[in-house]
């Protein structure tokens, strides 16, 4: 079903994303976890002497894995979901990480994009088959134009997705995004201009592209002068690499590492 708005108390395309999963949201994921658990048998059925519940071995990993403990019966096992944010957030993730199948990720996705939730459903895998499970995860959203012209890269490039999911991941890994994305340029590089070189050092390629810029071509490169800027920008990459953080590295901040990530995607695209 869709809906276009005729007025402007129903037009929520300018608000801001919200990471709470609110209220009129929670029965769709209600339902959405309850179908889960049903398809594999983490879901008992109420019967005549009592309520629905959730299955032992299931609730007691989860205790584990969250150090929480989570009600058994149905009814209280959803309403203690609900009443922590990120307890929610996170027992999504969990399932996507372990019991949710492509069909069942795409239908949660479809919830939260269309709620205009913060969170977004991502594969960790290129192009998951129908029979994978556990092959998902929770990340940031970023706005539709920024991922779409990202796509490519992700499905091609496992190190660009890794990177992507530590940049965007509930708890970010700036120091792997910034990692990973230079290890797809170290390749690429190595691939395209010095597939002789067995060990891809990217401070090492940018200097032998700036001494002989002819060697590269991209789409674009006569416009750009000299030839080897789009490469020598990545000079700094190497300092917020988290390498050598006792001499002169550091870690990456938040913008710094969206912006390698990025821009290692944009030079994929051009060198491709």
């Amino acid at each position: 079903m869709k809906f276009k708005p005729v007025t402007k108390k129903y037009d929520y395309s300018s608000e801001t994303l919200s990471e709470q999963i609110p209220p009129y949201i929670q029965t769709s994921i209600s339902d959405w976890i309850f179908d889960i658990l049903r398809r594999e048998s983490f879901y008992i059925p109420a019967d005549y002497s009592g309520p629905a519940y959730i299955d032992s071995v299931f609730i007691n990993r989860i205790n584990v894995l969250f150090r929480e403990i989570f009600p058994r019966e149905w009814s209280n096992f959803i309403d203690f979901l609900f009443e922590d944010n990120d307890r929610s957030i996170n027992f999504l993730a969990f399932c996507l990480q372990n019991i949710v199948y492509p069909e069942n990720a795409n239908r949660l996705e479809k919830i939260l994009s269309d709620s205009g939730s913060a969170w977004a459903v991502l594969s960790t895998i290129a192009e998951a088959q129908s029979y994978q499970k556990g092959v998902f995860d929770i990340v940031r959203r970023v706005p539709d134009i920024t991922k779409e012209v990202s796509q490519i890269a992700l499905d091609n490039e496992i190190l660009f997705r890794d990177a992507w999911i530590a940049c965007y991941s509930r708890n970010p890994d700036y120091e792997k995004t910034v990692t990973k994305s230079v290890d797809v340029l170290e390749g690429m590089f190595r691939d395209k201009y010095f597939p002789k070189d067995s060990k891809p050092v990217l401070t090492k390629f940018i200097k032998s592209i700036q001494e002989s810029a002819e060697l590269i071509s991209y789409k674009g490169d006569t416009l750009i002068n000299p030839k080897s800027l789009p490469v020598s920008m990545l000079e700094k990459f190497i300092t917020v690499r988290g390498q050598h953080t006792k001499g002169t590295g550091r870690l990456p901040t938040k913008e710094e590492a969206e912006f390698v990530l990025h821009y290692s995607i944009f030079l994929w695209n051009i060198f491709r």
